[in-house]
């Protein structure tokens, strides 16, 4: 052998080695399929993506390869966009899956997975019950609710439902290992057992939630990425914090913290914590809990663990965090002098008013044109009563076509202009992107509310006033 064969077999042979003993090997074979390609795409959170493409045989079968370092989880084999089936990639590194395509799940016959054998298993059973479920619930529609026998048929439901929860917790119960196991206790829901009776003699009205919130996670570890690429933690994890965490932000925040901090060890899931928590309440439509996404773009972003982002995107991140925190629920309002119709300067510090209402608006925009006429009512009629001011920042440049504008839409309140100030650029400082847009702020000129609707604004301030004065009748 020559030095170069040599030196090429010895650069070949741990590549060789790697093919045929390393990696994932799955084998399908699909009856009815041939001389065509499909995908390989993996769930992720929310969303499914596309991990590979195989080539389909002239005897409808395919090959899928990957390295043991492939994250696990499920996977579907997309053969149209109709007919697709999951599968599992975990322990078992080679196994086949045959099956037809006219019923994949059905007829699907595995060799060499146990995961994959205890997940399809599972998955014609579920079938079988709900289609039982289905025809007897088919029935009571036919029967009509007044029928003597529809008390039969709902016992048969609820027996039903209780023979399948029972056959998922035996199987968590005899194979807690599993990846089966795993799917399951991600789907279980709380069962709240016998609500306690307090000392006064009543049930404790907040027990269920509590022992429901209590219990939400139990037997799951928040440390095994491979329930990010499941269908179902997304979901358990949105409705934890939309529906059973305390919609306040400082609660959101403490559990957010709670479960990011048990997710560590995993950094993937420690990510995917991370990112959900960020992008949810980035986003949120819901006042005030932007404030949970610049805690968590403090605890994590500036301190640097978010270490899978950097640059340009990082920047972003930190830039918009800075720009919201000054404007959280409960901080004083930046100030703004700027000069009004008369040409005069005006502060914002030095408006006296119970409530101060700022309104960021523009002459050419046409949402303005149906907001503030809604604001001038409002104005006209609470002026006095709750002692209110609005102060009106106009975006335009040029002062006569605002001056204009203020008198044909009759607003006799403080016109300032945006430009003209000496406070810095009001875009940054009320983070303005679009008008118009509306604060409300205290006596103080602590901020109260923001991005209102004008049709909004009245209860919030009726609401405010009566919590007000509900407060001094307490202390009095």
């Amino acid at each position: 052998m020559t030095k170069f064969s040599l030196t090429l077999t010895l650069l070949l042979l741990p590549l060789a080695i790697f093919a045929g003993n390393d990696g994932y090997q799955v084998k399908f074979k699909i009856h009815g399929l041939k001389d065509t390609t499909c995908l390989v795409a993996n769930y992720y959170g929310n969303g499914t993506y596309v991990t590979d493409t195989l080539v389909v045989d002239g005897k409808g079968q395919a090959l899928f390869t990957a390295p043991t370092e492939q994250p696990r989880g499920v996977y579907i084999l997309v053969i149209s966009d109709k007919v697709y089936f999951d599968f599992v990639l975990n322990n078992d590194l080679k196994f086949t899956m045959e099956t037809d395509m006219g019923d994949p799940v059905g007829q699907m016959k595995i060799s060499g997975s146990l995961d994959n054998e205890e997940f399809y298993a599972y998955m014609r059973y579920n079938q079988e019950k709900f289609k039982h479920i289905q025809e007897l619930q088919q029935q009571l529609k036919a029967i009509g609710e007044n029928d003597d026998s529809t008390m039969v048929i709902n016992e048969q439901i609820v027996e039903l439902n209780n023979e399948i929860i029972e056959y998922k917790l035996n199987i968590a119960r005899e194979r807690p290992l599993s990846f089966l196991a795993m799917l399951i206790n991600a789907m279980k829901e709380p069962v709240i057992t016998e609500i306690p009776t307090l000392s006064n003699g009543r049930k404790d009205s907040t027990y269920a939630y509590r022992y429901y919130k209590e219990h939400y996670w139990d037997d799951m570890n928040l440390a095994d990425s491979r329930l990010i690429r499941t269908p179902v933690f997304h979901t358990k994890l949105k409705k934890y914090f939309d529906q059973v965490v305390v919609q306040h932000p400082d609660s959101i925040v403490k559990e957010a913290v709670i479960l990011i901090e048990k997710a560590r060890p995993d950094p993937e899931m420690f990510k995917y914590i991370v990112w959900f928590i960020t992008y949810h309440y980035e986003n949120s439509e819901i006042m005030g809990f932007d404030k949970v996404f610049v805690d968590i773009v403090d605890r994590y972003y500036v301190t640097g663990d978010a270490t899978w982002i950097s640059g340009a995107v990082l920047e972003n991140i930190l830039k918009k965090a800075n720009r919201i925190r000054p404007l959280l629920l409960g901080s004083l309002a930046p100030n703004m002098i700027m000069m009004d119709t008369s040409e005069q300067l005006v502060s914002l510090y030095n408006i006296r008013a119970f409530i101060t209402i700022l309104l960021f608006w523009d002459p050419d925009c046409g949402h303005c044109e149906k907001e503030i006429p809604h604001l001038k009512e409002l104005y006209d009629k609470d002026k006095e009563n709750y002692e209110l001011e609005i102060f009106a920042v106009c975006s335009d440049t040029s002062m006569a076509k605002m001056k204009q504008h203020v008198v044909k839409k009759k607003m006799t309140w403080v016109n300032v202009n945006g430009p003209r100030t000496l406070t810095g650029n009001y875009h940054e400082l009320y983070d303005i992107q679009t008008t118009p847009v509306i604060y409300i702020l205290d006596r103080d000129k602590h901020i109260l509310a923001k991005r209102l609707q004008s049709d909004q604004v009245e209860k919030f301030i009726d609401n405010y006033v009566k919590r007000e004065l509900g407060d001094l009748l307490k202390e009095e």
